[in-house]
């Protein structure tokens, strides 16, 4: 049986309108208590999850910058991390702004740009207005990121662009002159990290400093992001709103982040 599960948040835990359901809570609930290990695996940087966390108290852990990061977040210790060198931001940043994209970074425990007009900051600027301050975004300007990734690690670069087309090409641009991961989150975010950073990574690391092997796992996932973690978990399990790309690399399938998906399946799978 499965001693470790790992799910996506956007499009999969969490609803359309970016809720966790009581149902879901509820799962998750169940199933930790009988001693399965929920993960939560996000492109977001971890502290960006506090609000579904305080639902799902049984949780700890969280990867985070699409596996850029592996946090215990009750007690703050990393349990693994790849950041990206300045240098190697500062050429993203040359071909982003060649190809018209926006950029920011997530640094360990913040979001920071340069450009207070960023549209997906100023997403995070209107979320931060509707919850309580413990559940803030952490958000941070600077004047200048090329100079402020000198001192500063950054574990992802999150690009964005109204029309998916030119991420792609552009995510096609930095993987062939930079030595990093470059992977659609969404169809308008781009999400480059360190070479070998993948929530696939994480989960390997996750698992193998558990000591569970990963046919013990399980992973749910509805993006492009996803697609390697399902193929590598014990069970991969796509949910229905997932692009037909990506159920073609999982095991198995759930109903949609709507209808409860993750927790129709835990259900399913664990007899809760």
């Amino acid at each position: 049986m499965y001693r470790l599960v790992l799910s996506d948040l956007d499009g999969t835990l969490l609803n359309s309108e970016k809720r966790i359901s009581e149902r879901t809570v509820q799962a998750v609930r169940k199933l930790t208590e009988k001693g399965v290990i929920f993960v939560p695996a996000t492109g977001r940087l971890d502290v960006m999850a506090k609000p579904y966390l305080k639902a799902m108290k049984h949780v700890s852990i969280v990867i985070g910058c699409d596996g850029a990061m592996v946090r215990n977040v009750k007690t703050g210790e990393i349990l693994y991390e790849n950041t990206l060198p300045a240098d190697t931001c500062r050429r993203v940043f040359e071909i982003c702004r060649a190809s018209g994209l926006s950029y920011y970074v997530f640094t360990k425990d913040c979001l920071v740009g340069d450009d207070r007009k960023n549209e997906r900051l100023k997403i995070h600027q209107k979320f931060n207005q509707t919850v309580d301050p413990d559940e803030m975004i952490p958000i941070a300007f600077t004047e200048d990121l090329d100079q402020f990734v000198e001192d500063h690690p950054v574990c992802k670069i999150v690009a964005s662009h109204e029309e998916t087309k030119y991420l792609d090409l552009t995510a096609e641009i930095i993987r062939q002159e930079v030595l990093v991961d470059a992977t659609r989150s969404g169809k308008k975010v781009l999400g480059i990290k360190a070479a070998g950073v993948s929530k696939a990574a994480a989960m390997e690391k996750l698992a193998d400093s558990l000591q569970i092997r990963l046919e013990e796992t399980a992973a749910f996932g509805d993006e492009v992001n996803d697609m390697e973690m399902l193929r590598k978990a014990g069970l991969g399990i796509a949910m229905e709103n997932a692009d037909d790309v990506v159920k073609k690399s999982a095991d198995d399938t759930t109903v949609s982040n709507d209808e409860d998906g993750v927790a129709v399946k835990l259900e399913q799978l664990f007899d809760l």
